[in-house]
């Protein structure tokens, strides 16, 4: 999948807030971005590094600039998490997700429950499937981690895919990792153990996982690829990064 356009280039320099980042652009000024990543970014974050901005040419705008990726020792990283949908929908119209070739309709953000909109149902002679997305940023020695901060939010997503999974409804949850250089995949308790404590209770009612990391370039992202999750071991993230 190709980045939305326009694009420009940039130098990132701080990160000064949850959702803001400051970026040189490389008319010479400095500005204010938004950042579309509540996680940490643990370890991805360094002055001077190249960066990726959407621009929307809105100048009503409050932000005009959207930050899409950071470089990090020679590797692109997707940092807007608000693509992640949009990469896994791609991937599921080509029939480039495993497992889940065979749904033939796809619908977005249904409501399932009170308070629960599903990020996608997928359909097919076999019936519904439900699949919510999360994106990590996050990789430490080619194992990519969920999540790097709390998410109250992921929690809550958890047990509602855990009640329909006991109701007898497939439910996964896929985890997107917008860089290339994870081998592997594992759910983190050291920002916060609620979720992993929810992530071991939805797998053992039956919802499923699925990791897909992608290659991130100037240009977009690249085919997806399956990655192997821990089924067993919740291990701890490093914070000395």
């Amino acid at each position: 999948m190709a980045f939305p356009q326009p694009q420009l280039e940039a130098i990132f320099l701080r990160r000064p807030q949850r959702f803001l980042a400051e970026m040189h652009l490389t008319e010479g000024a400095e500005e204010l971005v938004y950042c579309a990543n509540p996680g940490s970014m643990t370890g991805c974050l360094t002055s001077g590094r190249e960066a990726l901005l959407w621009d929307s040419a809105d100048i009503k705008r409050k932000r005009r600039y959207t930050w899409r990726a950071v470089e990090f020792e020679g590797l692109w990283i997707g940092t807007d998490t608000h693509l992640a949908n949009r990469i896994v929908e791609e991937a599921l119209k080509l029939k480039l997700v495993p497992g889940l070739e065979t749904y033939s309709t796809l619908a977005r953000e249904q409501l399932v429950e009170e308070g629960f909109r599903v990020d996608f149902i997928l359909s097919g002679v076999q019936g519904d499937c439900l699949v919510e997305v999360k994106s990590a940023t996050v990789v430490e020695g080619g194992v990519a981690r969920y999540p790097d901060s709390p998410t109250p939010r992921g929690v809550k997503h958890l047990k509602a895919l855990e009640r329909k999974a006991r109701e007898g409804q497939r439910s996964v949850i896929l985890f997107l990792v917008q860089r290339a250089d994870a081998h592997s995949f594992v759910v983190s308790n050291s920002y916060d153990p609620a979720y992993a404590e929810a992530f071991e209770k939805a797998v053992s009612a039956g919802v499923e996982v699925l990791a897909l990391a992608v290659s991130v370039c100037r240009e977009g992202f690249g085919r997806p690829r399956l990655l192997p999750y821990a089924q067993e071991t919740i291990a701890a993230m490093k914070t000395n990064l």
